[in-house]
């Protein structure tokens, strides 16, 4: 059975990772944005940049938990 130090690790390493693939999601977000302009289709545009904006949002959720998890005994 993992140590609580090896859950820790591993709940860290899931949080970095999870902020890594939502930045390149939301990257493609934005391109998949661009494309629906370019297509004349402003409402899926501004559906996407929507989507792209709470991703963000979660992002930073995820951010602030990495922190709180190392400033507080991590």
């Amino acid at each position: 059975m993992p140590s609580d130090e090896e859950k820790l690790r591993k709940l860290k390493s899931l949080l970095d990772y999870g902020i890594n693939h939502n930045e390149e999601h939301q990257e493609e977000m934005k391109e998949w944005a661009e494309t629906a302009k370019k297509l004349d289709f402003p409402g899926a545009y501004d559906l996407l940049i929507s989507a792209s904006d709470e991703l963000d949002q979660v992002t930073d959720y995820l951010r602030q938990a990495l922190e709180e998890l190392k400033e507080n005994g991590g």
